[in-house]
């Protein structure tokens, strides 16, 4: 093995060599800063502040993924919202539609706003059908799933035995109505007593009694509370014309109609429906209110009852879901039906699709993950009592047939419009704009977490940078001198390669 001589200059020429290295890589790092604005091409030359910055980026990463979901939740809201809002102008308009006073026949046998109703219930359920990048807004969980039924089926069934509301409204009617047109009343004659009373098996259905009373001392008028209810008039004496008789009928919607007949002298005239002739004896003016109070109820049987009918049958149909199908009178007959409506599976359209978990309320039907503790319901159903209520009121509206021949054609489109408005107006009942208030609250939330996100990213950039990034000016200014050194280096190596003894002694 050969050793090397020792040259006392080599160590220094190893040296310089060494230095040149090290300030050629130095200038190829501070050009590399200066190119990328970083101080490393990875974490490992950042030292302990690479914690900082992983941590950083971490954190980053995590409230830029919440972020996006917000804006994706943001979006879905604004569509709901706009859907939410354009079926509370529908119900608004509809509610004007149905104003007192605007029974006009059409050519085609139907009312403007029977036309406007049907046009008000499409436009609704197109909203409700709304979707944002294949999901459904209004169909609960079931994000896949189109919410709501075609107008048509819904109004006319499906074609395949399965029936809408159209048929549900024919069958509360007749069952209300009874095979009499009394609303399931009797109306019976004994001496010189009128007793008005319900139907011997006391069906579910039609009028139920609240109250009688009369102005006349001649004419008793009593009340038996029951159940079932009944009232009487003893007509004791023939009262003064003028003298009136009154009964109070429920109907199944829960409104009240006061019957009001009025003693008239037999030349007098006028409806029967609105007073009785004074007989010649008391007897017979006991039968002429009998015939009267038979008069009085048929006429509001034809009126009053068919729009409450209507009304109960059209929120009994939208209240039907797939896990509950919606009840029905059971028959035919229904004008004889004694037994209490009850769900029919399959016999009936569901005209809702969607989810309907009663373990889940609508809003958190679908929640958005908004910050590490903080979850935001935006959930909504199409089956919602608001809306619900509104295409109840749309469908009855439009469903009702009224007939130029019919006498009583007009008092039930007043009972009609009257019940359509009280619907329209939400008074007791959720309303849409209560939806879109906790939708929109929950906008807020998003919305103030998506700030507070903005707000840390912003703080953990400026740590991330703080530890990653190089400063351009630093890095310049240690370029140049590096530059300068290396240039200075350069030239006195070269002077001192060129140096001999005969020079040096120079």
């Amino acid at each position: 093995m050969a050793i090397d001589p020792f040259i006392p200059s080599s160590s220094i020429g190893q040296r310089n060599g060494d230095l040149f290295v090290k300030m050629r890589a130095q200038l190829d790092d501070l050009q590399r800063q200066l190119s990328t604005g970083k101080k490393s091409d990875g974490f490992a030359e950042l030292g302990l502040g690479r914690r900082v910055s992983l941590d950083a980026r971490s954190k980053i990463a995590t409230l830029e993924g919440w972020n996006k979901g917000i804006e994706m939740g943001d979006l879905r809201i604004k569509f709901m919202n706009q859907s939410i809002e354009g079926f509370a102008r529908q119900t608004q308009d509809g509610k004007g539609d149905a104003r007192p006073g605007a029974y006009v026949m059409g050519a085609n046998g139907t009312v403007a706003g029977q036309v406007l109703a049907r046009e008000r219930m499409a436009q609704s359920i197109d909203m409700l059908n709304a979707e944002v990048g294949g999901r459904y807004l209004f169909s609960g969980r079931s994000h896949d799933v189109k919410p709501v039924e075609t107008l048509d089926v819904i109004m006319n069934g499906d074609g395949a035995g399965r029936a809408g509301v159209r048929q549900l409204i024919s069958e509360r009617q007749q069952a209300d109505a009874g095979a009499t047109d009394l609303g399931r009343l009797t109306n019976t004659l004994a001496g010189t007593s009128v007793t008005i009373a319900r139907e011997a098996a006391n069906p579910p259905y039609g009028f139920t009694l609240a109250g009688a009373s009369s102005t006349s001392a001649g004419i008793a008028a009593t009340f038996t509370a029951g159940p079932p209810a009944s009232v009487g008039f003893n007509v004791a004496a023939n009262p003064n014309p003028g003298e009136k008789v009154s009964f109070v009928l429920n109907l199944p919607d829960g409104s009240t109609e006061t019957v009001e007949l009025e003693a008239r002298l037999p030349t007098t005239g006028g409806s029967p429906a609105t007073g009785f002739a004074i007989g010649a004896t008391p007897a017979a003016t006991a039968a002429n209110l009998q015939a009267s109070v038979t008069a009085a109820l048929q006429a509001q049987t034809a009126t009053s009852l068919n729009a409450a009918s209507a009304i109960v049958a059209a929120r009994d149909f939208f209240a039907g879901s797939n896990s509950s199908p919606p009840v029905r009178v059971p028959g035919p007959s229904f004008a004889t039906a004694t037994a209490a409506p009850a769900a029919v599976i399959g016999a009936t359209v569901i005209w809702y699709k969607g989810d309907d978990d009663p373990a889940f309320a609508a809003r958190s039907t679908s929640t958005l993950q908004v910050d590490d503790q903080q979850v935001v319901a935006t959930g909504a159903r199409a089956n919602e009592e608001a809306f619900r209520e509104g295409l109840a009121a749309f469908a009855v509206y439009s469903a009702t047939s009224f007939s130029a021949s019919d006498p009583n054609s007009r008092d039930r489109y007043e009972a009609m419009a009257d019940r359509v408005r009280s619907q329209l107006s939400f008074e007791t009942a959720q309303k849409p704009q209560d939806i879109g208030t906790e939708i929109a609250a929950a906008q807020v939330s998003m919305n103030a977490a998506k700030d507070r996100h903005k707000a840390s990213i912003n703080f953990l950039e400026a740590a991330r940078a703080g530890v990653e990034d190089a400063s351009q000016e630093e890095v310049a200014a240690s370029l140049l001198a590096l530059q300068t050194r290396l240039q200075a280096t350069y030239q006195t190596t070269a002077m001192l390669s060129r140096l001999t003894l005969t020079s040096y002694l120079n």
